[in-house]
């Protein structure tokens, strides 16, 4: 019988310890999934997964949005039986863009990794505005930008959204007709919509008995978007002053006593 080259025997054996790395790597494998394909905001997300061995280390979670921000990080511990799930919120200050969202799952190494997809509609958020003293809130959804603040201008019947954009964007606002409303002979009229001084094109997208919202496109550039109506809160309390004034005039008058000279 032949020997074997001891080369040939020192390549074989190069080759069997070369492969142990990757099998150990197979064993700890992880998966991962989410429990459904979209989601909006506020919606319970459930993630959840599997690992092939126990390396006795939490399992890090990465969510990031559509442009590979990070908007949320968690750990959570597989199980003896090899699975683990857990449950977190959608949505959020950092959940500003819509479309698809990646779920990053790492298991005792960098090279241990796993990822799912997953579709965001976007977060409702709300800011205050403050009219002659009162705070009222507005509820809004914007992509690739963030509310700064909305300022009110009574005279002009308008408010004026100033935002810190990234990008080519949409704001959804919902507008209470108690705040502010167009009308125009008792019926709903148009507003008007202007993205830093320009005249700019809006949908309609929902109106019901207490409100109306609107998407309103800009562009990467625009800091404000201004929204003009026909009436605004201080319309309705200040007919209420000159009503309440004329009721108390009224009052005066029919309770005066009378006058009677003598002689």
């Amino acid at each position: 019988m032949k020997s074997v080259p001891f080369l040939l025997v020192l390549a074989l054996s190069a080759g069997i310890f070369t492969a142990i790395p990757a099998l150990a790597q197979a064993d700890s494998a992880i998966t991962v999934k989410t429990d459904k394909q979209s989601y909006s905001d506020g919606d319970q997300m459930a993630i959840s997964g599997t690992v092939a061995s126990q390396l006795n280390v939490p399992i890090s979670i990465v969510v990031k949005d559509p442009s590979g921000n990070i908007v949320l990080i968690g750990q959570v511990t597989p199980g003896s039986d090899g699975t683990y799930s857990t449950t977190v919120t959608a949505g959020g200050d950092l959940w500003t863009a819509v479309g698809s969202y990646e779920v990053d799952v790492t298991y005792g190494s960098k090279d241990n990794t796993a990822k799912a997809m997953f579709q965001f509609a976007g977060s409702t958020l709300t800011t205050p505005i403050t009219i002659e003293g009162q705070e009222y809130n507005a509820t809004y959804r914007i992509t690739n930008g963030k509310v700064l603040g909305i300022v009110p201008d009574t005279s002009a019947k308008s408010l004026t959204v100033r935002i810190q954009s990234s990008g080519n964007g949409t704001l959804s606002i919902d507008l209470p007709r108690s705040i502010i409303d167009a009308k125009s002979g008792g019926q709903d009229a148009n507003y008007a919509v202007e993205e830093d001084g320009k005249v700019s094109p809006f949908n309609e997208t929902r109106s019901n008995p207490t409100s109306r919202t609107l998407a309103i496109q800009f562009g990467p550039s625009t800091s404000q978007i201004t929204i003009t109506g026909t009436q605004i809160i201080p319309e309705f309390s200040a007919l209420a002053a000159v009503v309440l004034t004329i009721a108390m005039l009224g009052a005066i008058f029919c309770f005066r006593p009378s006058f009677n000279p003598v002689g």
